[in-house]
């Protein structure tokens, strides 16, 4: 298994025209994980698919923070429940073979 890679905010957040706070935000709010290296903090880069796609909805549908973080839980449960249903077809279809 490989090493995580690490992004510094800084540096996301000024490529992406953003502001630190935001980031920081999403991270008050557990959407996203930030680990401080050198007293500086930074992103997985495992984490940049969900903050990407927080951005955007910040940036297009203008949802705040806390509409983010209500948001982003609720698709994690939309996606156990997909990978529960899933299971569940698969033990079903042992049974009627």
């Amino acid at each position: 298994m490989g090493a995580t890679a690490f992004i510094r905010i800084r540096e996301f957040c000024t490529n992406y025209g953003i502001e630190e706070s935001f980031v920081l935000d999403l991270k008050e709010y557990e959407v996203i994980r930030i680990k401080l290296i050198d007293n500086e903090p930074h992103l997985a880069e495992e984490e940049l698919p969900i903050l990407e796609k927080m951005i955007r909805m910040h940036q297009e549908l203008e949802i705040n923070p806390q509409g983010l973080q209500a948001i982003y839980h609720l698709l994690e449960k939309v996606n156990g429940l997909q990978e529960e249903v899933t299971s569940l077809r698969k033990r079903l279809n042992r049974f009627e073979d």
